[in-house]
């Protein structure tokens, strides 16, 4: 069956409503990219938002850190002054002294029984000895010292017959 459609309504008025209809359409669609443009604007102001309240977040870590390493400065300065001060104690220590080489080398020469009561030495290497000899024998052990050149400073006897000894050494 075939249908038979009467319009009674002028043409002027169908075409009126296709027309009309089209702006509607397009009325929709044009509402529909507005909405669109003003959701992605709202979205791109709350992430512009969130992204200064990060950044104002870093700068105040930022500034934070900035202090504390300014105040770590001081010490820092101090410990490179330590440890300049250790490698020249470190640098001391390792090598002996002239003055201690030459007191370990007399120590060593001196008979056992030669008591030393107080040793001094000089910048020079001159060392001065105060001690007590129970005989008179160690004397020239002490006196034949090979490698120093010894002088009596002082000598004296006690009743109980110890002698008190004072030496002048000085290295050949």
């Amino acid at each position: 069956m075939t249908r038979i459609s009467i319009n009674l309504l002028p043409k002027e008025f169908t075409e009126q409503q296709v027309k009309s209809s089209k702006f509607y359409q397009i009325q929709a669609v044009g509402v529909v990219i507005i909405l669109v443009l003003i959701f992605l604007s709202s979205l791109t102001i709350a992430l512009r938002i969130l992204q200064s309240n990060n950044l104002k977040t870093v700068q105040v870590q930022v500034t934070a850190a900035e202090e504390r390493i300014s105040g770590l400065k001081g010490r820092e300065a101090s410990l490179l002054i330590l440890k300049n001060r250790l490698n020249a104690i470190d640098k001391y220590l390792g090598v002996p002294s002239k003055q201690a080489s030459i007191l370990r080398q007399i120590t060593e020469q001196l008979p056992s029984t030669f008591v030393i009561t107080s040793m001094s030495v000089s910048r020079l290497g001159e060392v001065s000895i105060l001690g007590l000899v129970p005989d008179s024998a160690i004397l020239d052990q002490i006196t034949s010292l090979t490698t120093y050149q010894v002088s009596i400073e002082s000598l004296n006897r006690s009743r109980d017959g110890v002698y008190r000894i004072g030496l002048k050494i000085i290295s050949k």
